[in-house]
């Protein structure tokens, strides 16, 4: 298949349907199936081919989301690159996946080394008649999608166009999204979640708003209330920069849905969001890799709201051993996953191209255990587990109880190399208030067992953030040597509570 033949089926079927809105900007279907086959065309001039790879380093704006669909259009293959990157990073991932063409905006500066386009306010739209014929099958590549860039070396999953639509029809039967939303985009395409939802909007028939980011919190609301969009899609960050405008009534009245994902939204932030901002609440776990895991609908709050929901539609997910055993209810283990949506092959930091775990299951590198009820229970990220003295202690648990205090803003919880533990438990706070560490330790110390208890408090104006707007945990550390904090340590030799 060809995504992009749904939408020439939607030019067909609705042409004068509101497909984009860009600030003044109102494009129908049929002119954006116009404007697709334009770039492709023009894109086909300049050489682009079936299986060629095309980066994407670009503002957020509708030429953007065009692009995806008209190089999907061309069989080409797209490789995102986040424009702030700088020169060096966009290079060397450019190069490591091999892109024939680099489209940039107009201004940027561009790598020596690759051949690149500019984007310019009336970029050229072309007589689509010398178009070659829309290539259809169901190998055929859409999408390098990322896991790694500015940090490390860069990787990432294969995805094609089945797979995709696949992702899409996941997120239709699973969360409802249909023809007649509004969703408004508030978050860079370049990521997955702004990518994957903005383009699958756009195949279910509906109409897609773009509103490019940074935002204030209350720029959020006036951004929302005002484009009189039905669902929209935030990061914790982002809901918990809304809850303190609460005043009467609900901050964002209109939406019937509010997806959050990327991160833990703890059990105490729910209720406030509910209550304050909007009760249409959908949690939403998932992974470029393989797109969505589980969903936490709006009617399992109350009783689940310390789960990331249920497995989404035609995907399974299991808990495995280190021995790829699966475990018992309860239990603590890696999670993987399969479905119609999980990308087959992977791109790996030296350009290589290899077939995933041959019976279909990716593992995203998070730890979790699944209820009777058959919920998933996030327990963090593999490689973020702490073990002191032998146990492990999953930082989540730490944070779910530091985040009950109103002071905390937010917290966040490492692991930092130790003598006589291994490893001790570090918690970086942001406050909304003057908060002491004795008052965090008396606090923890009555929520969590003795080994758990933060040793050392370490206070921050903010928590450093990626430019998705989640938790950047890397930093903490490089942040931790440009601050001045007030740290307090304790002798955990005995229960964790002696004052050194």
């Amino acid at each position: 298949m060809n995504l992009a033949s749904i939408l020439r089926c939607h030019a067909d079927s609705h042409g004068d349907k509101t497909a984009i809105e860009f600030r003044s900007e109102r494009i129908n279907y049929l002119q954006l199936w116009h404007r697709i086959q334009g770039y492709a065309a023009y894109l086909h001039e300049r050489g682009i081919r079936q299986g060629d790879r095309v980066g994407l380093a670009l503002k957020e704006h509708s030429c953007h989301l065009i692009l995806h669909y008209a190089l999907a259009r061309l069989g080409a293959v797209i490789l995102p690159i986040d424009q702030r990157w700088t020169l060096s990073e966009k290079s060397r991932t450019a190069t490591t996946f091999d892109v024939k063409l680099l489209i940039m905006e107009e201004g940027a500066e561009a790598p020596a080394s690759l051949e690149t386009l500019t984007l310019g306010k009336d970029w050229p739209r072309t007589d689509p008649a010398r178009l070659p014929p829309m290539p259809e099958h169901n190998d055929l590549a859409l999408l390098i999608s990322l896991s790694s860039g500015t940090t490390g070396r860069p990787k990432g999953a294969l995805v094609t166009h089945e797979q995709m639509y696949q992702r899409f029809v996941s997120q239709w039967v699973t969360i409802g999204f249909n023809s007649q939303d509004r969703f408004l985009g508030l978050t860079p395409l370049f990521f997955g979640a702004g990518r994957s939802f903005g383009m699958a909007f756009l195949a279910a028939g509906a109409t897609v708003i773009l509103d490019p980011p940074p935002h204030e919190p209350h720029e959020l609301v006036t951004a929302i209330n005002s484009s009189g969009a039905t669902v929209t899609f935030l990061v914790p960050t982002q809901l918990r920069g809304l809850v303190p405008l609460h005043q009467d009534d609900l901050l964002l009245p209109g939406l019937q849905k509010l997806l959050v994902s990327g991160a833990a939204l703890y059990p105490q932030e729910i209720r406030e969001t509910r209550e304050k901002v909007n009760p249409g609440l959908i949690g939403y776990y998932a992974s470029s890799e393989g797109g969505g895991i589980s969903v936490l609908d709006t009617d399992e709050f109350d009783d689940y709201a310390h789960t990331a929901g249920r497995p989404t539609f035609r995907t399974e997910v299991q808990i495995v051993d280190n021995g790829d055993s699966p475990v018992k209810p309860g239990e603590t283990g890696r999670l993987r996953y399969r479905g119609p949506g999980v990308a087959g092959r992977f791109i790996d930091a030296d350009g290589t191209e290899h077939a995933t775990n041959p019976e279909g299951w990716f593992y995203p590198g998070d730890l979790a255990e699944k209820t009777d009820s058959g919920h998933i229970i996030l327990r963090g990220r593999d490689k973020d587990v702490i073990n002191r003295g032998g146990v492990n202690v999953y930082p989540v648990d730490v944070e779910a109880v530091l985040m009950q205090l109103p002071a905390v803003r937010e917290a966040a919880v490492k692991g930092e190399p130790s003598e006589k533990f291994g490893e001790t438990v570090t918690a970086f706070i942001a406050a909304n208030e003057v908060i002491t560490a004795d008052a965090l330790n008396d606090h923890c110390r009555n929520l969590l067992a003795p080994y758990k208890i933060p040793s050392r408090y370490v206070f921050l104006d903010q928590l450093p953030k990626k430019a998705s707007g989640k938790l950047d945990k890397q930093a903490l550390v490089e942040e931790t040597l440009k601050e001045t904090c007030e740290q307090t340590i304790y002798n955990q030799a005995d229960n964790g509570s002696q004052r050194k």
